[in-house]
């Protein structure tokens, strides 16, 4: 074997030591890949809808490039050569009428997005906002102002706290933490029409109608809700 020859192979036979000595360091001290393992953090733009030819970006939407308008409404995007006399492109079932985007006869804009949803999808038990604000009760209320007034006949030197139960649903006016009191001579609540309504009121340990938790039984202290006043007998101790 010539001098060249056995440089060459004594070569070969150190880069293969060096690397056999690499493995049996990585083997000896137990080499790992540290692979993560925890679940992704949801993004902020996760939950958010954008109008068409819009991105979301850090929870906010913005027009695309060579789009104007509203980013938060369905077709509030629109190539920046169209003309508009209103300050945003109008949304989905909208449209610009003296400067103001305005819905369409039969639509309603209750999503807050710009867009505009029928009137015959508002409190049908459907959500078709994304924040539900179509089948909100704040929009869906029928219902009346009705008065109440109660008068403390009862000479004890209390007055008597007291608040009224809906029988058809799980509301209590004013509260399940506060209660009207005596001191007033009436209140005001807001009810559904038709909605059964029940009085309850306590004194110490003397209790009314269907008293402050509701639960006990009474003939006469129910009202169905309507604009009708209601005027209780005089509370007295006996």
């Amino acid at each position: 074997m010539g001098a060249h020859a056995t440089i060459g192979y004594a070569r070969l036979v150190d880069r293969v030591a060096r690397l056999l000595g690499l493995f049996l360091g990585c083997a000896a001290t137990a080499c790992f890949v540290d692979i993560p393992t925890d679940d992704p953090v949801p993004s902020a733009c996760t939950a958010r809808t954008c109008s068409e030819h819009a991105y979301c970006n850090d929870g906010d939407c913005f027009c695309d490039p060579n789009y104007v308008g509203n980013p938060d409404a369905l077709h509030g995007c629109q190539p920046a050569g169209a003309l508009s006399p209103c300050e945003t492109t109008c949304g989905l079932n909208a449209y610009c009428d003296g400067g103001s985007c305005r819905c369409a006869e039969g639509f309603v804009a209750v999503c807050g997005t710009g867009d505009c949803t029928a009137t015959t999808s508002l409190c049908d038990g459907t959500i078709d906002c994304a924040n539900a604000a179509d089948e909100d009760v704040r929009v869906c209320f029928d219902g009346e102002v009705q008065q109440w007034s109660i008068v403390d006949d009862c000479d004890d030197g209390r007055a008597i706290s007291w608040r009224l139960f809906s029988q058809d649903r799980d509301w209590i006016w004013p509260g399940p933490d506060d209660t009207f009191s005596t001191a007033s001579a009436s209140e005001s609540i807001e009810c559904l029409v038709g909605e059964l309504i029940c009085f309850g009121g306590a004194a110490g340990t003397r209790s009314w109608g269907v008293g402050l938790d509701g639960r006990l039984e009474c003939e006469d202290c129910c009202q169905p809700c309507s604009a009708t006043s209601v005027e209780l007998e005089p509370l007295t101790c006996s």
